[in-house]
Parts: structure tokens; sequence; C-alpha cells
């Protein structure tokens, strides 16, 4: 593994593949050097809470991979059937 890189776990369950989804949807957006903010439980003020993904270079993700094999997503962000029928 590149050294520049950190690795970053997580085990979930009964997700149906959202985690691994969205976040290669930030990879996805991130990737053509665009920044932007990613809010969670935007109407909920007490949860409410900003990151900011800064797709300048500094902010990248390698891969995202769920059980060992790279999430795959369509056009629209959605997890590709052919990906999912791998698992």
């Amino acid at each position: 593994m590149d050294e520049e890189f950190d690795k970053v776990e997580f085990l979930v369950k009964g997700d149906e593949g959202q985690m691994a989804a969205m976040i290669e949807y930030i990879n996805r957006c991130s990737a053509v050097g665009h920044s932007f903010d990613i809010v969670v439980d935007p109407d909920l003020s007490e949860y409410k809470k900003s990151f900011f993904a800064d797709g300048d270079g500094r902010f990248r993700i390698k891969d995202v991979k769920k059980n060992g094999v790279k999430v795959e997503l369509d056009k629209e962000g959605d997890i590709l059937e052919s990906y999912l029928r791998s698992l």
C-alpha cells in the first residue's frame, strides 16, 4: 500500500451496500478536482455535521472494496447489478 494513503475499514450489517456506495460516490465526485461539503443528518440540528472533501488532489480515495471486491457504480451512482452478483 502506498504510504501516502491511510486504510479505513468499516464492518457493517444490513446496509445493502449503501456505505460502500456512498464512499465510492464521494470518490467519484472528488476525483475530478471538485470540492464540496458532505452533510450528515441535515434536518436534525443536534446531529447535523459537515465534512469537507477537497478534490484538488490532496483529498483522494484510492479505491473502495466490499468483501474484497472493488465497488462499481453506474452513472447515477447506484451499485451495478453485476457487482452485486459477484459478491
